[in-house]
């Protein structure tokens, strides 16, 4: 990838680069980080700021891949749990945390529903022990009592409510922290990181030239 020296800030890089990254997201500074950690010459680039889109539109959430699961993906939804275990015990448990979740089963659900909700906790938990990720961790989903609710969540009405299931997942403590730590890490493995540079047009040799990149 040809670079061009216009770019303010940009002056005092090399002439080529094995990889350009553009946007400092957690995926570019992810792609950054695996590029760089490989032997390749990596430049990673954002219009803004590291993570400026991330803090913004991010749920925080680290999650195991129940929603995949409910899709009949298993493949993905495993490999979610397992990104989540190894991010919350070895990678960053200093920024995350369990992060717990209560179903209420109130009068307006059912039975049947209620038996669906238990099952879809289960299945949660199932995959978090497929992938090896402690209960210490993250605790398996329990019943609660209308009494232990009432305690939790204060707010709800207890009229008819027959108590209620509790659910954990994994949670950020600050989503822009973590990708802050990836972008320092693939720096530490040769990686350039710049920020206010925005790239304009990319050229991906579609025409028999170069590939270059325009600021």
């Amino acid at each position: 990838m040809t670079l061009p020296r216009i770019a303010p800030g940009l002056a005092d890089l090399p002439d080529r680069v094995d990889v350009l990254v553009v946007g400092v997201g957690v995926t570019g500074a992810g792609v950054a980080l695996d590029a760089a950690s490989r032997g390749l010459s990596v430049l990673a680039v954002d219009a803004h700021d590291l993570a400026f889109g991330t803090s913004r539109w991010s749920s925080k959430l680290v999650h195991g891949g129940l929603r995949y699961l409910a899709n009949g993906q298993l493949g993905v939804a495993h490999e979610s749990a397992v990104e989540r275990g190894i991010l919350m015990e070895v990678t960053a448990p200093h920024l995350t945390h369990a992060l717990p979740s209560v179903i209420p089963l109130a009068a307006s659900v059912t039975r049947t529903q209620g038996t669906l909700a238990h099952a879809g906790l289960w299945a949660g938990d199932l995959l978090r022990r497929s992938a090896r990720t402690s209960s210490t961790t993250l605790p398996a989903p329990r019943r609660l009592t209308a009494t232990e609710v009432n305690r939790l969540a204060p707010g709800l009405r207890t009229d008819g409510l027959r108590g209620a299931l509790l659910g954990w997942d994994g949670q950020l403590e600050d989503d822009a922290r973590l990708v802050v730590t990836i972008a320092r890490t693939a720096t530490q493995h040769g990686a350039q990181v710049r920020t206010r540079a925005r790239v304009v047009s990319m050229n991906a040799d579609l025409e028999g030239d170069a590939p270059g990149v325009r600021w």
